[in-house]
């Protein structure tokens, strides 16, 4: 039983990674048409104005639009650690 919940926790936390991934993109182009305001982005989504700003930053620097923010670098260092972690 043990091994199938860590199976099914990193195929969550894989496939949340991935979601997130796809989130982040799809903000960052409806943003980039211009003609989406980000309140309507918020009704649309229920995500914060926050959230939708942070998703929108990282998928600029994932693009390499921006540099890395200290918050963006803070966050890749935690995933690393929860990463390695898991395979531990």
């Amino acid at each position: 039983m043990t091994e199938l919940l860590e199976a099914v926790a990193e195929a969550s936390n894989e496939a949340r990674a991935q979601r997130t991934l796809r989130l982040a993109a799809a903000l960052y182009e409806a943003d980039k048409l211009g003609d989406i305001k980000q309140k309507d982005l918020v009704a649309k989504t229920g995500l914060t104005r926050e959230t939708i700003r942070r998703h929108i930053e990282d998928e600029k620097i994932r693009r390499g639009e921006i540099d890395p923010t200290p918050r963006y670098t803070a966050e890749q260092e935690r995933a690393a650690k929860r990463r390695a972690a898991r395979e531990s």
